[in-house]
């Protein structure tokens, strides 16, 4: 679920690592000591103690084994009335919760589905969306989730990739999706717009309730494939009820937590939100995609529902911070999905009870590593802030070229066992093969090989140092340049095509280097445009979701190359300051006043009417400083929806001077607007 990195020095011992981490990779692709295709070596001598005590999470607790759906139903048993979930629309009790997951689960029956089915799920984030998956395992299949916000034309793909035997739909779900998938669509405007059998209506039994089985699939989560596609893994309920155990147990979880869910159900982070808290009688806090994107909603509703316990991406929790959120002396806040940094700790460790690092893949449940923060690990100098051990049910190592266990200090790659290996790549043999191996330390076992460096401190705690390929995180979720360049690649206007990450962490972005073909024999830069940019970019929000496509793009005459054929990422310039002849300057009282906080904000020397601020190098972050500074001149609660559905300086403008407009009851063009505040 995160990486959290530690700073490995200055470019010549980046470089080293680099290479030796690629030494060590190939080392294991071909290493197999005694433990057969496990690419980790058992053999006698090469096994440091330290290293095993320190890689063995604790124990799960008894009930570790018990399905998170068995659990739910027991909650609606022994306590039905109590507040299952809380969300924009209301709030579900555990036996509202389980009835309204029995009509999902008898409407999946009813058009074919059944053990061993996976159903597609296509749904708004409210207080429905928890039960809706639940009625996706009271009929005894998986869940794939599907993202509203992605192109339908990716939906399809994972709907047939999977083997999806049918599509839950919620809000306009199935208007959008109906003539991309031909599997049956069971939309929930029309299912409860009918009366509820009265056989439904009664006290939910889990004696009579089917329920899946430890071995069965809880979930399948595709994340982004470096192939050029993106790849299905396969959680187990196993998995889950392992993850939500352990959960329990790091957190001190109990019927009297409130747990925020503010992660897409295309992130493993929504995992350890939703279950863990369901199972042991707690409450789920679902809110909606626009408040989990504006800071100061996000303050508002934690703070309003009594939240107790978050997981959010460092970037959320730059953003609380930015709000003014003040803290609770009851939260712990735990930090995935990206590297958590000393200065985002300290800022964070007065606001909150406990403060979590926490690390892990999808491969792996969301989160396999975790560590409690505290000041000394963030003291002055620090350079990074470490992702700890394992957590309850999981057992870690660093591996070196040999297969070998490696000494503290060591660079290797972090393997991870136990309780929470997924089951593999959905029709993906061969992927599976090469990640999930044979664990030689544990009878049985399996390992999932993450690509990732690490290293153990001497005090056995573990560092993450990097990735020995080209994923990268963009907002916490995991992305392969590869598939990227794959999508870049098959658009008419594109010869030859790279993206990369630039920017420091709290600005990270894609940007895309293209070499057009060539026009009549003529160099590649002929014809090239803002407009083939443009164009390139809607190709590619055709089949791959927005924060996958570039917003900065640079033209090149020939891409570098090194000896291999393979493109030279370290020779690709940095993007050129954009050309601005053509542009108008700002005209309105408004446009002035908003471009002169967009300079402030993003730090650049001038802002023109059609530039748009996310091109600029905006991101939630800097939307959220925006908003809060035009809310504190203009006395005028703007949301940060506003400035992400009118991303352009003048469009945002006009749509600042309508809100003041409609506000004071006057025209647009009368609404004041005064200069910003110091």
């Amino acid at each position: 679920m995160s990486q959290t990195s530690a700073d490995p020095g200055d470019g010549g011992l980046r470089a080293l690592l680099e290479d030796r981490a690629a030494a060590a990779l190939r080392g294991l692709a071909g290493s197999t000591g005694s433990s057969g295709a496990s690419g980790v070596s058992d053999r006698p001598g090469t096994v440091p103690p330290p290293q095993i005590a320190w890689g063995r999470g604790p124990s799960l607790p008894r009930d570790g084994r018990r399905t998170v759906p068995e659990a739910v139903l027991e909650q609606a048993r022994s306590r039905p009335d109590a507040v299952a979930v809380e969300g924009p629309g209301g709030r579900l009790s555990f036996a509202e919760t389980v009835r309204y997951a029995r009509r999902v689960a008898a409407a999946l029956t009813a058009v074919g589905t059944g053990p061993g089915s996976v159903v597609g799920v296509h749904l708004p984030r409210d207080e429905h969306l928890p039960a809706t998956l639940l009625g996706v395992w009271l009929a005894e299949a998986a869940y794939v989730p599907l993202d509203p916000e992605s192109p339908a034309e990716r939906s399809r793909w994972i709907v047939e990739d999977a083997g999806a035997a049918a599509v839950v739909c919620g809000g306009d779900g199935a208007d959008v999706l109906r003539g991309h998938v031909t599997v049956p669509l069971v939309d929930l405007r029309e299912l409860f717009g009918r009366t509820e059998p009265p056989e439904q209506r009664e006290q939910p039994d889990p004696s009579r309730t089917p329920l899946p089985s430890p071995e069965d699939l809880a979930y399948v989560l595709y994340t982004s494939g470096s192939t050029g596609r993106p790849k299905g893994v396969e959680v187990t309920h196993a998995n889950v009820a392992a993850l939500a155990s352990a959960t329990a147990l790091q957190l001190g979880l109990s019927a009297d937590d409130a747990v925020l869910a503010a992660a897409s159900l295309t992130f493993d982070m929504s995992v350890p939100e939703i279950w863990p808290p369901l199972a042991v009688g707690g409450r789920c806090v679902v809110v909606d995609r626009a408040c989990a994107a504006d800071g100061f909603a996000l303050a508002d509703r934690i703070d309003s529902a009594g939240v107790t316990t978050m997981a959010l991406t460092p970037t959320s929790l730059r953003m609380l911070l930015a709000a003014g959120w003040r803290g609770s002396p009851l939260m712990k806040a735990r930090a995935g999905g990206e590297a958590l940094d000393p200065d985002l700790a300290r800022a964070l460790l007065p606001l909150v009870a406990e403060l979590w690092n926490e690390y892990g893949p999808t491969e792996a449940t969301a989160y396999s590593v975790a560590h409690r923060v505290s000041a000394a690990d963030v003291a002055a100098g620090a350079t990074g802030v470490p992702i700890g051990r394992a957590t309850a049910g999981e057992h870690v190592y660093v591996t070196g070229p040999d297969g070998g266990l490696v000494p503290p200090g060591v660079v290797g790659e972090l393997v991870i066992g136990g309780a929470g290996v997924a089951r593999g790549y959905r029709g993906r043999p061969d992927l599976t093969a090469a990640v999930f191996v044979n664990d030689p330390f544990v009878a049985g076992g399996r390992c999932y090989r993450t690509g990732d460096l690490a290293r153990w401190t001497p005090e056995g705690l573990l560092e993450f140092v990097g990735r020995a390929d080209d994923q990268v995180k963009i907002g916490g979720r995991r992305v392969e340049l590869g598939e990227i360049e794959a999508a870049l690649l098959a658009q008419p206007s594109v010869a030859h095509g790279a993206v990369v990450v630039r920017g420091g962490e709290d600005r990270e972005q894609l940007v895309g280097y293209v070499v057009p073909p060539a026009a009549d024999g003529a160099d590649g830069a002929d014809g090239w445009s803002e407009a083939d940019a443009a164009a390139i970019e809607a190709g590619l929000r055709e089949t791959l979701p927005s924060y996958m496509v570039p917003r900065v793009w640079v033209r090149l005459d020939a891409m570098p190359l090194m000896p291999s054929g393979k493109v030279d990422r370290a020779a690709l310039p940095e993007p050129p300051a954009p050309t601005r002849a053509d542009h108008s300057p700002p005209g309105t009282e408004a446009e002035l006043f908003i471009a002169e906080v967009w300079q402030e904000v993003l730090a650049i020397a001038q802002v023109w009417r059609d530039d748009e601020f996310f091109v600029l190098g905006g991101d939630s972050l800097a939307a959220i400083r925006v908003v809060g500074r035009l809310t504190e001149a203009l006395e005028y609660p703007f949301t940060v929806r506003t400035l992400f559905d009118h991303p352009v300086l003048a469009d945002f403008a006009e749509q600042v001077e309508r809100l003041l407009a409609s506000d004071a009851g006057m025209s647009p063009a009368d609404a004041p607007v005064t200069e910003p505040t110091r």
